[in-house]
């Protein structure tokens, strides 16, 4: 049931690790274990709480590997929308000003809710973890502390009054309730998308480690001016081309869209899409094999580049949903059959990658930050892949747009730059016009411009997207930011869109 693929043949890519304090400098310690943490956001789907448990159990079975998952919830899913007219439970969750509702929606009926209460209570009981999503899932870049406040306190109003709200009577399994109720040390905000107002909250509410922010792939956690530990995602160096990658999955999916959609336009009229869709829910078998082994070079990768260099954390967050046919999904657990049986991994929870951590003195994480221990031989046959140093730089004026590739490879022979503006691609030498947009796009309509730079093998190694507003329009406008850069944030409205199977979530 759970065969997946070998991690024993395959080309992957290393780096120099620079080293926060000088190796000179830094007394040897003794060489950390490799954890890599697997998480969820979410906790909508009932069936994918099962396989992963079935999963962790199966590994531990059979491959004598301990793989612990975390789950970032949202109580959202145990509320539920009563399609029969009845008096529902969505009514006790009041969203902070001005949203109201849910942005992920609702759980289905009372027995759903209470078969996901079970699920969880049995997840925490076989040794996984339950950590905070907030509860609507929200982009809270902009709340005050107040805000901040509000959520929390409805995140553990929902979890306090479950079988009140929903007129449950507690089965013999859930005689006791929310196991992990006092439990919940963590939290990922939606979309990644925290503030000022979020981090003094944090600790008021008993959350110790927080994982809304990105860092380099050898970044060692360290705690911020409120004690909270900073447990973030990572940004990918891609081997033998120039972009970054966030270690999750909605965030790859963007951008394998762009790609795909380049590549095929026709991708966009399958059933299940919507046309202009940020992130395909349903891709063809071709398809979907192109972005999962995209995905597996570049885990693999920065899990080789840990392993064998300082050891820091390999950070992995996915969602319940099956995005791309499933791809994303699949590579989780496959990437997870690979790496947990290794020697010295940790594939085990947030709180226990915090107890280790706190367990060390700050001179102890900093050599490990340096990575000032013995590490373990890298096979002789592993490749070194280097990352590119390559950006694409976007000026306009009213007539054309201008690209200027720059860094030390900028001037490779054989780069060539491919502009697509709504499903069609063509060719340009740094520049193209507005005329030409306008062609290619649609009247009046805000266009997505996606520029790839190819090398001579015809891969991509750089792409970057910007937005011209009102396109032919007298209010026509070339706005300067690269969209790609918030596709990194994570700030992605397009998420919670209904043809992205956001119940994922």
């Amino acid at each position: 049931m759970f065969k997946v693929s070998s991690f024993t043949k395959y080309l992957v890519a290393l780096s120099m690790v620079s080293p926060a304090i000088a190796g000179a400098q830094t007394k040897k310690v003794e060489r950390p274990p490799q954890y890599v943490l697997f998480a969820f956001d979410g906790s909508y789907t009932n069936s994918v709480w099962q396989y992963s448990r079935d999963f962790s159990k199966d590994q531990q079975q059979n491959r004598n590997a301990d793989v612990k998952f975390t789950y970032f919830i949202n109580p959202v899913y145990l509320l539920y929308k009563d399609t029969t007219g009845a008096a529902d439970s969505r009514r006790f969750y009041r969203a902070p000003a001005p949203y109201k509702g849910s942005a992920i929606g609702f759980g289905d009926s009372k027995e759903d809710v209470s078969e996901r209460v079970d699920q969880m209570n049995d997840a925490y009981l076989e040794g996984h973890e339950i950590g905070s999503h907030a509860v609507g899932h929200f982009d809270g870049s902009v709340w005050s502390e107040e805000a901040w406040t509000a959520e929390f306190t409805e995140f553990y109003t929902i979890l306090d009054n479950v079988f009140k709200f929903n007129g449950l009577r507690p089965t013999s399994k859930q005689n006791r309730g929310l196991l992990f109720r006092n439990e919940i040390y963590g939290f990922r905000a939606p979309l990644l998308g925290f503030s000022k107002g979020m981090w003094p909250v944090l600790p008021k509410f008993g959350i110790r480690y927080d994982t809304s922010l990105k860092n380099n792939e050898n970044y060692w956690p360290t705690r911020n001016k409120f004690g909270t530990w900073d447990f973030p995602l990572a940004q990918i160096k891609e081997p033998n081309g120039a972009r970054t990658w966030v270690s999750m999955d909605y965030n790859f999916c963007v951008r394998d869209t762009a790609s795909l959609r380049k590549a095929n336009p026709a991708t966009d009229r399958l059933g299940a899409n919507k046309p202009g869709i940020d992130c395909y829910k349903t891709v063809t078998a071709e398809q979907k094999a192109q972005v999962k082994k995209n995905m597996l070079n570049l885990y693999r990768t920065y899990f080789a580049r840990n392993y064998y260099g300082n050891r820091a954390p390999v950070h992995i967050g996915h969602h319940f949903s099956n995005w791309m046919s499933g791809a994303y999904m699949e590579v989780f657990y496959e990437f997870a059959n690979e790496v947990c049986s290794k020697p010295e991994v940790r594939c085990g929870t947030y709180t226990s990658l915090m107890n280790f951590v706190e367990s060390k003195s700050a001179k102890e994480i900093a050599a490990y930050q340096a990575g000032a221990f013995d590490k373990m031989p890298a096979p002789k046959s592993m490749k070194i892949d280097r990352h590119w140093d390559l950006a694409i730089a976007m000026k306009a004026d009213d007539q054309k747009m201008n690209f200027e590739l720059k860094g030390a490879d900028a001037q490779r022979p054989g780069l060539k730059q491919i502009i697509t503006v709504n499903g069609k691609n063509t060719e340009i030498k740094g520049e193209i016009t507005l005329e030409n947009i306008r062609k290619m796009g649609a009247y009046g309509e805000d266009t997505k411009v996606r520029i790839a730079v190819e090398d001579r093998l015809g891969k991509e190694v750089q792409t970057a997207t910007f937005k011209v507003e009102g396109l032919g329009t007298d209010k026509e406008k070339i706005s300067s930011e690269n969209i790609e850069e918030k596709w990194n944030d994570g700030h992605l409205a397009g998420a919670h869109d209904e043809e992205n199977d956001t119940h994922g979530h």
